[in-house]
């Protein structure tokens, strides 16, 4: 009898045991990104109780133009700096210095921006220090991407922590002593350098290792086969993602857009792990896919899709659970409580399309088929902005997550594609 229990404990002590190995390659890249995203969340809130109706929508601007700055980041050098470092025998001997330089460019250009929305809106104390946090927010985040490209995940950690954790105690003496606009951005600069103490000062000074005319010579190569592509596909992507809020507010008001951001609330979790998950797998699958092993190239990518889709599935429990037990805490009486529910459940399945196509686009990136996947995208986006429009046109407004749930489908067939044609020849080349 012993023989036979002890017989069937090792294939559920394995299932155990490959869950926990899940949970613990992913758990920690999830959790610091997610506290990162409820930090932002909370000086938004904050904002609405104690600044002005004109300073509310301010600094709400401010936080999408930081949000875009990392998608711009993410195309323009982390992407291209962790293939490049993931090379295996390539990247031995060579030098990227020239990345930090053009960070370091990219970073205060966002800066500009972030003042002048500012000195606009706001005050020219405001427009300095959120100058300053649209600065520092992308050498944080590049610091991010430094660290997971060269497998050091706790590093980011860390400095997600650090950020989020000096928000948090911010809020706190702020809920005591009151705040403005140039309050708040003063915390946010904190935060960043904070953020930033984890990476160590040899990571800032590389940042000035270069002159910025010789970064952007060495960088043009970089430009051609890689950035210029993935740009293209970040700003279709960004179009296709978005062109519903855009698009119902425009055409039905802002009003009828309310049941949408409702339904896009409950799967943002899922958003922001989807990107931290992708720094760190990509990193993995660069170098398989770099020293030919593409039997753990694939394994990583089908690994990388069931954490995503565990992530979702737990996700939707919550949401259905919130929705159910406790809907006075998320809807208010003037919501239609139908509507709600219908975009709920379009958002499930708009999110799920994403965990799928994710890991199969970053597998794409990591064989470097950077102008292919930026074809598929503007595909993607022309679908998406004609199905959204008509839908807003012809139906409630809520159903135009349909169209951008078609154009997702559209780009991951189109990508999936791309991995199953790389497959083959990888197979006849064997």
């Amino acid at each position: 009898m012993a023989e036979a229990q002890a017989a069937e404990n090792p294939p559920m002590t394995g299932r155990v045991q490959r869950l926990g190995n899940l949970f613990g390659r992913f758990g920690l890249a999830s959790l610091s990104s997610a506290v990162v995203s409820v930090s932002h969340l909370l000086v938004q809130l904050f904002s609405i109780h104690h600044l002005g109706t004109a300073a509310i929508g301010t600094l709400a601007f401010l936080l999408v133009i930081i949000q875009f700055g990392y998608s711009l980041s993410n195309a323009l050098v982390s992407t291209p700096y962790t293939i490049a470092v993931n090379q295996g025998e390539e990247a031995e001997g060579k030098n990227f210095d020239f990345f930090f330089p053009v960070n370091l460019m990219l970073a205060a250009s966002q800066g500009m921006i972030c003042a002048a929305i500012a000195w606009a809106t706001a005050s020219p104390m405001a427009a300095l220090l959120f100058g300053m946090a649209g600065t520092l927010s992308l050498i944080r985040w590049f610091g991010r991407s430094n660290a997971y490209a060269h497998h050091a995940p706790a590093r980011a950690a860390r400095s997600d922590m650090a950020y989020a954790g000096t928000i948090l105690a911010g809020l706190l003496i702020a809920l005591r002593t009151g705040a403005d606009m140039p309050v708040i951005g003063g915390m946010l600069v904190t935060a960043s350098l904070m953020g930033l103490l984890p990476f160590g000062t040899a990571y800032l000074r590389r940042h000035f290792a270069m002159a910025p005319g010789r970064a952007l010579g060495a960088y043009r190569p970089v430009w051609k086969e890689q950035s210029a592509w993935t740009l293209v596909g970040v700003l279709s992507t960004e179009a296709t993602s978005n062109s519903h809020s855009y698009i119902v507010t425009l055409l039905a008001g802002p009003t009828a857009f309310a049941p949408v951001a409702v339904g896009m609330l409950f799967f943002r979790p899922v958003n922001v792990c989807i990107t931290a998950l992708t720094q760190l797998e990509r990193p993995r699958m660069t170098r398989a896919v770099a020293r030919g092993d593409h039997g753990a190239a694939i394994k990583s990518e089908r690994v990388f899709m069931a954490a995503l889709v565990m992530l979702w599935l737990a996700t939707c429990l919550v949401a259905a659970i919130a929705l159910y037990f406790f809907p006075g805490l998320i809807l208010k009486p003037t919501l239609d409580h139908r509507l709600v529910m219908i975009a709920v459940g379009l958002c499930a399945l708009l999110s799920l399309v994403q965990c799928v196509q994710t890991p199969m686009s970053v597998m794409t990136q990591a064989r470097r088929a950077f102008r292919p996947l930026a074809a598929q995208s503007m595909r993607s986006c022309v679908v998406g902005l004609i199905a959204v429009t008509l839908l807003v046109w012809g139906t409630a407004p809520v159903f135009s997550i349909g169209g951008v749930v078609l154009s997702q489908l559209v780009m991951m067939l189109g990508i999936w594609q791309l991995d199953r044609r790389w497959r083959r020849d990888q197979q006849e080349t064997a």
